[in-house]
């Protein structure tokens, strides 16, 4: 009985640091590409703290100014999960994803709701985060309910102009159909 005691110790420890070790690696991935460090594959907010990307990111993020109106309906926005790719190299992206997440902060959105994917300039990350995903364009901001099935999605740029009105459409369950739409 000791002996399964201490196993199950041992695999719960090891599991434990293996999983840890697993988040540090996909959390602080940066490589270079065409001359260029940019993030790859899944990674804390904090990564855009990294001075290759904090001064576009603070530069948007400061000045954007919410459309307060267009958020009409967006409060049930915590009931649902998020999932943004992005290419820390694409002007769209770096347009978009600060205005983004200046919304989710205010809307006091979930960080655990919210996961952020950096992809490469083929649009792909560096653990499949990307396969059956249809990410043809970054940003791609995709919106899931409670059971991770997609609600609605924004390709590279809101189609009515503004991430709020797009993201109320999203949750009011009337999603305007994306840039790049195959329907």
């Amino acid at each position: 009985m000791k002996k399964i005691y201490l196993f199950t110790i041992f695999l719960a420890f090891s599991f434990s640091f293996f999983n840890c070790a697993q988040q540090k690696v996909a959390h602080n991935t940066k490589v270079v590409e065409n001359g260029k460090n940019i993030l790859i594959g899944e990674f804390d907010r904090k990564a855009l703290e990294d001075p290759e990307f904090k001064k576009w990111f603070d530069e948007e993020y400061n000045s954007y100014e919410i459309e307060q109106n267009k958020l009409t309906g967006i409060e049930n926005l915590k009931d649902y999960s998020i999932e943004i790719f992005l290419g820390t190299w694409c002007p769209d992206s770096r347009r978009e994803v600060p205005r983004l997440l200046k919304i989710l902060d205010q809307e006091k959105f979930p960080a655990s709701q919210l996961h952020l994917i950096a992809v490469n300039h083929k649009k792909k990350s560096n653990n499949g985060e990307d396969v059956g995903k249809n990410v043809s364009h970054v940003p791609t901001i995709i919106v899931y309910d409670k059971n991770k099935k997609e609600v609605g999605r924004i390709v590279e740029s809101p189609v009515s102009a503004y991430l709020e009105e797009d993201l109320a459409q999203i949750v009011k369950g009337t999603p305007l159909k994306p840039n790049y739409s195959n329907d």
